[in-house]
């Protein structure tokens, strides 16, 4: 019989692991808890748009989200698997040791899951652009 340790469970003893070597802080919430309420919503991807712009993401991301000084958020190349909860949480908390900001004291999390939306329809979009 397996001996299995008490508390975490698999899936927690990972994100455990995955907050610590990548410097990820430990209350961020685990992707398990954490869905995006706005999904396949366009009307909320349009409002992401706009709180993208008037945040003054588009400083680094591109007015479309399609990369400048930071990096194009619409394709699938990323560092990190894009997850909406990996997402939500570097918009919240920012990245450290990049000069990702943390925007969580000045978005509320309604904002900034349509912020999530916003780059999700985006890259949704590319996709179908790129299957015609």
């Amino acid at each position: 019989m397996r001996n299995r340790k008490a508390g975490l469970s698999h899936s927690g003893r990972l994100f455990l692991l995955a907050s610590v070597v990548l410097g990820l802080p430990l209350s961020a919430v685990s992707e398990e808890e954490l869905k995006n309420p706005f999904a396949g919503d366009p009307e909320a991807a349009k409002e992401g748009k706009e709180i993208f712009l008037r945040t003054g993401c588009y400083a680094c991301h591109g007015h479309e989200a399609e990369g400048a000084v930071g990096p194009d958020l619409t394709d699938d190349e990323w560092i990190y698997v894009p997850t909406d909860a990996m997402i939500f949480n570097t918009i919240k908390k920012g990245r450290p040791g990049t000069v990702m900001a943390p925007f969580g004291d000045q978005l509320k999390p309604d904002e900034i899951w349509k912020i999530v939306e916003f780059l999700r329809d985006k890259n949704r979009q590319r996709h179908a652009n790129e299957h015609k």
